[in-house]
């Protein structure tokens, strides 16, 4: 009887270290819709932020090494991206919770990439910030870059620049290596 009741035991212990790692690789729905804040960096960068509307829709797969891929859109009110209604869809990898939001474009038997910025997300997709990429001022055509000291940032939740920066510094800690955002 004994060992029946450990086989029992055993069998479900097994059972639910099966379906626990099932459902951990099973996509997430991801739905984020809020207000987010736009704002330069750099303390001398003082331009009054603004309030924009994200609304982010799309699934978030768990890799084998525990890095995850958010295939769906984003959408930033007031945000002209230059890429046709039928190729808004994304897929960014995310490595240390960081991939790179960059849309791949096929117009006229030609193919382009149009890069937005540096995505940063916390494990649960619940807050984001942007690091924009900006055009470059060395005058090289499609060469875009971002700055830590005076770059353009999108942080979301948040209602004004002290809690976007708080944020961005939060969600961008082992990407910034000990630096502050300012």
């Amino acid at each position: 009887m004994r060992k029946k009741i450990i086989s029992i035991v055993l069998a479900i212990w097994v059972l639910m270290i099966v379906i626990s790692v099932v459902l951990l690789f099973l996509p997430r729905t991801i739905h984020l819709d809020g207000v987010a804040v736009k704002y330069r960096l750099g303390e001398d960068n003082r331009e009054p932020e603004q309030t924009v509307h994200i609304n982010m829709d799309g699934k978030r797969y768990l890799t084998a090494s525990g890095d995850y891929i958010f295939r769906g859109t984003i959408d930033i009110e007031g945000e002209p991206f230059p890429v046709p209604e039928d190729q808004k869809r994304l897929e960014i990898r995310f490595h240390k919770g960081y991939g790179l939001m960059e849309y791949i474009i096929f117009e006229n038997g030609k193919t382009d990439i149009f890069v937005y910025g540096t995505l940063f997300v916390d494990r649960a997709f619940s807050k984001l910030t942007i690091a924009i990429s900006e055009e470059d001022s060395n005058g090289e055509q499609n060469s875009k870059s971002w700055s830590a000291e005076d770059g353009l940032m999108l942080s979301m939740p948040a209602t004004n620049r002290s809690e976007a920066i708080q944020l961005s510094n939060e969600l961008m800690e082992t990407y910034l290596g000990g630096y502050t955002l300012k």
